[in-house]
């Protein structure tokens, strides 16, 4: 969903998958207040068998910004969204965060959700600064583990 003069985009090719979503342009202002209604919004119908609160992990893609922040927030249905915050500097040290990061490929963003009953839910995603690039999302409920980085992706329907 579009706001704001700013839009979450498909980049295929983009990422260890498929393809990944953007916020783009990389020109627009960052959006730090009233997410819900101001933020460009990424919505997923997610189904989920239990109850809880769980954590919900955001794969980013890498990336540096001369501003020093790499923004953006996560929440489940009408509940508050949380500001989650991307390395945006590199330290130079070799063995840090940031390499480890550039050599998967991804950085790690993780937040936790409140899952009121079983069922189908929406998992929201907004953008605070421009240029966040998004490769996979998952929600660990407690099933069984992934690969090295990250599970498969869910089956969907088109």
């Amino acid at each position: 969903m579009p706001r704001g003069g700013a839009r979450w985009r498909t980049v295929r090719g983009l990422g260890r998958r498929t393809a990944a979503v953007e916020a783009v342009p990389t020109t627009a202002q960052p959006i730090t207040e009233d997410l819900t209604a101001r933020a460009p919004e990424l919505r997923y119908r997610v189904r989920l068998t239990t109850a809880g609160t769980f954590p919900v992990t955001v794969f980013r893609l890498p990336s540096l910004d001369e501003r020093g922040k790499r923004r953006l927030a996560v929440g489940l249905d009408d509940q508050p969204p949380t500001v989650l915050s991307g390395q945006a500097i590199a330290t130079g040290n070799r063995g840090d965060a940031w390499a480890r990061n550039v050599e998967e490929g991804v950085e790690k963003l993780t937040a936790r959700v409140t899952v009121s009953a079983p069922g189908e839910h929406v998992l929201r995603l907004f953008m605070v600064d421009p240029g966040m690039a998004v490769d996979q999302i998952v929600i660990e409920t407690g099933g069984p583990a992934g690969g090295y980085l990250a599970p498969p992706e869910s089956y969907r329907r088109t």
